[in-house]
């Protein structure tokens, strides 16, 4: 290939140092140095942002979704002398803290918020049963944090951003108590409000035991944590945006001084 002067597009060149592609310009009288294009490197620099792009881009299948994250979801009961309250708690740490709502380990009798004599956790209505500590509650925004003992758990991870109108969305709960299960549906609307908080709604059929059970969006990232539903609609919905949640955590890792390992 004929080499040219990138300042006036001569090819009349004077070889200084041909290794290192330094030349003078016998037109212009100017010195430069060629600089090799880095034509492997671009293309692999290509490939590989396709790559990238392609697996941020990606959405999983229902049954992905599942699969994906089932192992980090359990059946929640509190105990209230000899009632029980049933619901869905999901890990966000390797070292056993997980997230419900706050109204599943709280009651209200005569007018005042009671907390559980106690919390267990079980996988598909196994007779295994284990300990969970109640770590921290936020009673406006229904969310509570407990501390189950465990070695190495599997924990969810999060999406970045809040939900939007029409977004695919996947619940998984403890649907009346009776055992995990996958829900789907669509978000309705972003600007709801659940009792005093923010919410958005959305219309899987979630139903009671499902309270504190994380919502995904379509790459299986939790976007929200199922928070209650209208009595009179099946469809109507709502869920705490993944951004209260995040708030939550941060919230109860500074009052608490706790630590979320990975």
């Amino acid at each position: 290939m004929q080499e040219i002067c990138p300042i006036c597009g001569s090819k009349n060149l004077k070889i200084i140092d041909e290794k290192a592609r330094r030349y003078n310009c016998l037109s212009c009288d100017e010195t430069f140095t060629l600089e090799e294009k880095p034509v492997v490197k671009e293309v692999i620099h290509t490939v590989v942002e396709k790559q990238i792009e392609k697996v941020v881009n990606e959405n999983y299948s229902a049954k992905d979704i599942y699969n994906k994250n089932i192992d980090s979801i359990m059946e929640v009961t509190a105990t209230f002398g000899d009632d029980e309250s049933h619901g869905t708690g999901f890990y966000i740490s390797s070292n056993g803290y997980m997230i419900t709502n706050a109204h599943v380990v709280i009651n209200v009798k005569n007018g005042k918020p009671v907390l559980c004599d106690g919390v267990n956790i079980c996988k598909s209505r196994s007779t295994d049963f284990y300990d969970a500590e109640i770590v921290y509650l936020d009673a406006k925004n229904d969310l509570a944090l407990l501390k189950v003992l465990t070695d190495k758990q599997k924990f969810i991870s999060f999406s970045k951003n809040d939900v939007e109108v029409g977004d695919k969305v996947f619940a998984i709960g403890n649907s009346l108590g009776d055992g995990l299960n996958l829900l789907d549906g669509i978000v309705g609307d972003v600007n709801r409000k659940f009792k005093s908080t923010k919410a958005f709604l959305f219309n899987a059929l979630v139903t009671h035991g499902c309270s504190g059970g994380p919502v995904f969006n379509d790459k299986g990232e939790v976007c929200g944590v199922t928070v209650g539903g209208a009595n009179v609609a099946a469809g109507m919905n709502f869920a705490l945006p993944i951004s209260t949640l995040t708030d939550f955590i941060s919230s109860a890792k500074k009052n608490k001084e706790i630590i979320l390992k990975t």
